[in-house]
């Protein structure tokens, strides 16, 4: 019964976002009665907990650990915008969802981990560079990763994942190769 809730706390989640989920509409899409919710969740954050798990379980995130095998820093990159942006689109609704209700403190606290785990990628994504500003190549590379700069890409302006890739690729270059300039500038001068 546990999983059938939180599969139809997923449900919802995806389709009206985690502040217009009730326990209500969670036991009428499960089939079962309000109190069967609250037997086997404490709060919203056990459930909002329980719908990650369950979208977890259907399509994890990318592992920025399985990105250290790449050697080459650009080639790195481009596997992880073409996961991180798949991965995206597969899951659009339940992430736009969750962006747009992250006042809530257990999307907010979800938010926050997802960030941190964001900072490690972005540390494995940072490595081999041959920029001399690693600060603002780690800030390209984050806002390469971000989910608001896929959405920006993708469905505002219609750029396939594979062209967004492309776009977010060639920005980080730009980074590095900005970075280079402006240590021979500084140094000549």
């Amino acid at each position: 019964m546990h999983r059938a809730l939180a599969k139809a706390a997923f449900e919802l989640h995806s389709s009206v976002g985690p502040a217009r989920t009730t326990i209500s509409a969670i036991a009428e899409h499960a089939g079962v009665q309000r109190l069967t919710v609250y037997r086997h969740f404490a709060d919203q954050d056990a459930i909002f907990a329980a719908c990650i798990a369950h979208a977890y379980e259907l399509d994890p995130p990318p592992d920025a650990q399985a990105w250290t095998s790449i050697a080459d820093p650009e080639a790195r990159l481009r596997a992880a915008l073409t996961a991180t942006y798949g991965y995206y689109r597969r899951n659009q609704r339940l992430l736009a969802n969750v962006y747009r209700d992250a006042e809530l403190p257990a999307v907010a606290a979800r938010l926050a981990h997802h960030a941190e785990l964001q900072l490690g990628a972005v540390a494995v994504l940072n490595m081999g560079w041959s920029a001399a500003n690693h600060r603002m190549l780690a800030a390209a590379i984050g806002h390469a990763l971000d989910f608001s700069t896929w959405r920006s890409l993708a469905q505002t302006r219609g750029l396939s994942d594979a062209e967004a890739t492309e776009a977010m690729t060639v920005f980080v270059k730009g980074i590095v190769s900005a970075s280079a300039v402006a240590v021979r500038v500084s140094t000549a001068g």
